[in-house]
């Protein structure tokens, strides 16, 4: 990768440049004034008009000439190794700053010149070195929390099966008869338990995704099939508002998928939709094929989305409005979920929505499917960190008009490299940008997921047990 501001490489190349050329002058100017001195003594010396006169003349001119020329030969030379040995140490420690830049906490310095630039060498070392540590105590920890997280996750699931199965006995009244009081209390329980049951259910798919360990069977799959018996089995949720479940897909490809993480998503978002659309509305449930994959969508008249929640949405534990979470509940991991079984397969989920009017949440599945899966940050991820950077990076580039391009391409969860590339390019289709800006913003760009790159691949990621757990 390109350095990300290599017009700066230049600045050790000027300095040494400028500092050879003081030596130069300085050791022109003193010995030049000395030499021109020496000449006009020595030519108010010499007889004019006379053959002596004129060989002596051609003698002290180029006498003159060559020592001028061998002292600013050697001036040179000296300049160049004096100017030398102060720049060393400065590259060195730009070079240090630059992967320090990078995420590389282990970077260091030796200088030993016994100056002020010793002193600076010492303390970027102390500082490299408390950066290094927090940046290790980082890593323990996220690896703690993934640990706790799927660990915890089994542990909490293994009593609830052998507790559901007793309460159902007890509401059955297999071990004797039991008051109407009683089976409203123990429906109270059963309805708790089957919540704390996908609350667990939903932690352990996080640790999954987390993990790198979520697992996908593919077979080829007709999608037409496929959505129509999401829809017919979505029906009788949809059946309870008098919503209409509409398909409006044509003929598509047969490719080859896990049908059963597909349905995991197009139910999430059903029913969603459902929950949040008024009775009696209509949702459209579509599949476009397009160039490289099928692009899913579901669209709701319900209450819509502001632009903040549409940024917020796919984040864990992030509930839209407070008064509606806690009126159909949820745990606020679901469209989480989906975010990471799409993105496990190199897929993308994006909402397009107005408030009051409704949304549309759309989806992508490549028809080449990924067998090598990447582990995927949802719980205390970067990602809010890296599209800081990149917000800031538009607004230097493009100014006031970089906030409002960063939010659409937000909204569009279009803030990946490969997405940003394109639209810088863009940018420079449409002369907004120059060549030398246009490339500018890439690097930087660049620069920004480099780093991230590299802090993700020094942490060690932690595969949770081996248990048939899906």
């Amino acid at each position: 990768m390109k350095e990300p501001f290599y017009h700066k490489k230049h600045i050790f190349i000027s300095f040494d440049i400028k500092l050879t050329l003081l030596f130069l002058l300085v050791g022109l100017v003193g010995p030049g004034l000395g030499i021109g001195y020496f000449y006009l003594i020595a030519h108010s010396f010499l007889i004019e008009n006379s053959e002596f006169f004129i060989e002596q003349h051609m003698l002290l001119n180029a006498s003159a000439l060559l020592i001028i020329i061998l002292i600013a030969i050697n001036t040179m030379i000296i300049g160049f190794f004096i100017s030398r040995s102060f720049s060393k140490p400065i590259r060195e420690l730009y070079r240090a700053a630059q992967e320090l830049e990078k995420g590389n906490f282990k970077a260091r310095t030796n200088i030993k010149t016994n100056d002020e630039l010793a002193q600076l060498s010492d303390a970027f070392n102390r500082c490299a070195l408390a950066l290094s540590n927090m940046e290790e105590e980082r890593i323990n920890l996220d690896k703690s929390k993934s640990e706790f997280l799927s660990i915890t996750s089994h542990e909490l699931r293994t009593p609830i099966t052998p507790l559901k199965v007793q309460l159902q006995m007890l509401q059955q009244e297999y071990f004797g008869t039991i008051t109407d009081q009683q089976k409203e209390s123990l429906e109270v329980i059963l309805r708790n338990t089957e919540r704390l049951n996908k609350i667990i259910e939903d932690f352990l798919e996080i640790s999954r995704i987390e993990a790198a360990r979520l697992k996908f069977v593919f077979r080829q799959t007709n999608i037409s099939i496929l959505i129509k018996e999401i829809v017919d089995f979505m029906n009788g949720f949809a059946q309870q508002k008098n919503i209409t479940l509409l398909i409006t897909c044509g003929a598509l490809p047969s490719i080859e998928i896990d049908p059963d993480r597909i349905s995991q998503v197009l139910r999430n978002l059903i029913h969603n939709a459902i929950k949040f659309s008024p009775e009696g509305s209509c949702i459209e449930i579509d599949a476009q094929e397009k160039k490289d994959h099928i692009q899913f969508s579901v669209k709701d008249r319900g209450i819509g989305l502001t632009a903040d929640d549409q940024i917020r949405v796919f984040e864990p534990f992030y509930q839209v409005n407070g008064s509606l979470s806690r009126k159909f509940g949820g745990t606020g991991l679901g469209l989480t979920i989906c975010r990471g079984i799409i993105e496990a397969q190199k897929g993308k989920i994006w909402v397009e929505s107005k408030p009051s009017v409704g949304s549309t949440f759309y989806f992508t599945v490549p028809f080449t499917p990924v067998y090598n899966i990447e582990p995927i940050k949802v719980l205390f991820s970067k990602k809010g960190d890296i599209e800081k950077k990149i917000r800031i990076e538009l607004m230097n580039t493009l100014g006031p008009m970089g906030e409002i391009e960063f939010n659409e391409l937000q909204q569009k969860h279009s803030l990946n490299k490969d997405d940003l590339f394109t639209y810088i390019g863009w940018l420079e289709k449409q002369c907004i940008l120059r060549n030398i800006q246009a490339e500018k913003l890439k690097r930087n760009i660049e620069n920004i997921f480099s780093v991230e790159d590299q802090k993700e691949g020094s942490e060690h990621i932690y595969k949770e047990p081996r248990w048939d757990d899906r």
